[in-house]
Order: C-alpha cells, then structure tokens, then sequence
C-alpha cells in the first residue's frame, strides 16, 4: 500500500488528488486497487498517514 498525492493544473486553477493505493502483479502487467481517496483531508492528516506507511517499510 501507498499514498499517491498528485497535483496538476487544469484552467489555470490547481488541484490535488490523493488517494491510498495498493498495486500488485497479475499475468507480468501491473495493476493498482484504490482503497480510500484522501483528497478531503488535511495537509497535516496526509503527511501522518505518509510518515506511518514509511515507518512501517522501514520495518521490514
């Protein structure tokens, strides 16, 4: 699992999409599965969820 944070522009006008992901294998072609979109949450809330997902690599 990992959160990909996206931003782009579109109109002049900047958006963010973040969304929890999880990717995996199938038949050599890579696919990823959406579990939660985190785009209402706050600065704050998204790099907590970032610090822990890479806290619990760093324990692997």
């Amino acid at each position: 699992m990992y959160i990909d944070d996206q931003k782009y522009v579109r109109d002049g006008k900047i958006y963010r999409r973040t969304l929890l992901r999880n990717s995996y294998r199938k038949e050599g072609k890579v696919y990823h599965d959406t579990i939660a979109n985190l785009s209402k949450c706050s600065e704050e809330e998204i790099e907590v969820l970032k610090m822990a997902f890479k806290k619990k690599i760093e324990k692997r």
